[in-house]
């Protein structure tokens, strides 16, 4: 680990002056992952934040900078994912968004409470308005990964469904901070209501490389059956050391759900898109997909399978380090969802 102190600054983030390294061949060092379960372990100077996914989701958090995001923990075991930077971290808040950054990347947190808008859509336009604002007086105006946890997500018909209705909110907020393309995303339902809509992401002083599945009709292009405005992310991105984020991925083919309410064939499938899409990035961008250590968030609908289906991905990718995670997913027929990073082995050693 690299020996760094944490400061605090609250001061607005703007563009800087180009730097000497700026200028070096070596592309910036990507943040690492970690996953870890429990507690007990000591968290990393260099932590840009630490992502407790089943600890109860809440406006303000602690330092390293900490996101609760209110889901149930599958395993017996809470885990915890842990972003850290490559170098000395900066933490600190500007109006509405709690954010933490290296030299090269940032990480941002915002939350709010939806009782305070007239509904889900208006709660995330006024999200995704301030993000945009935010990255765009930003110093890393590059959003390469985005997660988003909501309430009641399949609630509604038609095109009344929160998701649905969320979708239009984060296309009406968003605005220039689309500067190179769609980010990585993932969109999740909390089975424990909390009131609140949650935010957080990754950005970066250089754009990365947003990758489509060829097996997949890109989100952003949906036809109008799945909504009046389609989903606003792109399948992957790829950074410039070659560590892949895709994703939440699931049972799709084309734009149709694949195999409703079959959590075994819908699992196969979703085993599949991943490795098309892995090989899709190899040959795209020199994505680090043969020999980096790979991460596994999974996001099941039901409990009492999550035995069955580590065994499944253990089959699959017998090395990756996996979290599980019980939560509601876009759509109401899927029952399992699943994201990854995978990143340059040698991170994991530093």
């Amino acid at each position: 680990m690299h020996a760094t102190a944490r400061k605090r600054d609250d001061r607005p983030l703007m563009f800087s002056e180009p730097r000497e390294r700026d200028f070096e061949p070596v592309p910036p060092r990507s943040p690492r992952v970690e996953y870890r379960d429990g507690r007990n372990a000591p968290i990393p100077e260099n932590a840009l934040a630490v992502v407790r996914f089943s600890d109860p989701a809440h406006i303000e958090g602690g330092g390293p900078l900490t996101v609760g995001v209110g889901l149930t923990a599958a395993g017996e075991l809470a885990a915890d994912a842990i972003w850290c930077g490559a170098g000395p971290v900066t933490s600190g808040r500007r109006e509405k968004v709690r954010f933490a950054h290296d030299a090269d990347f940032l990480f941002g947190v915002i939350e709010a409470r939806e009782a305070d808008y007239p509904d889900i859509r208006g709660a995330t336009t006024a999200v995704y308005a301030a993000i945009d604002a935010f990255q765009r007086g930003s110093a890393f105006p590059y959003l390469l990964r985005m997660w988003n946890f909501i309430d009641a997500v399949n609630e509604g018909a038609g095109d009344l469904e929160r998701y649905r209705q969320f979708c239009i909110g984060r296309a009406e907020g968003f605005g220039e901070s689309l500067r190179a393309g769609y980010p990585a995303a993932t969109a999740i339902g909390r089975q424990q209501p909390n009131g609140l809509v949650q935010v957080f992401w990754v950005a970066a002083r250089t754009p990365g490389t947003p990758v489509e599945n060829p097996r997949q009709v890109s989100a952003y292009r949906y036809p109008r059956t799945h909504g009046p405005v389609s989903p606003s992310f792109s399948r992957a991105t790829v950074l410039a050391d070659g560590t892949l984020l895709i994703s939440g991925t699931a049972s799709i083919v084309g734009h149709a759900s694949q195999h409703p309410n079959d959590w075994v064939a819908q699992l196969a499938e979703t085993l599949r898109n991943l490795d098309s899409l892995i090989a899709h990035a190899r040959q795209h961008r020199n994505a680090i997909v043969t020999d980096g250590e790979m991460l596994l968030t999974v996001y099941i609908r039901e409990r009492s399978q999550e035995n069955a289906i580590a065994e499944r991905i253990r089959t699959a990718f017998p090395n990756a380090r996996t979290i599980f995670v019980a939560a509601d997913i876009c759509r109401r027929e899927l029952l399992l969802e699943i994201e990854c990073v995978v990143q340059p082995v040698s991170r994991a050693a530093d």
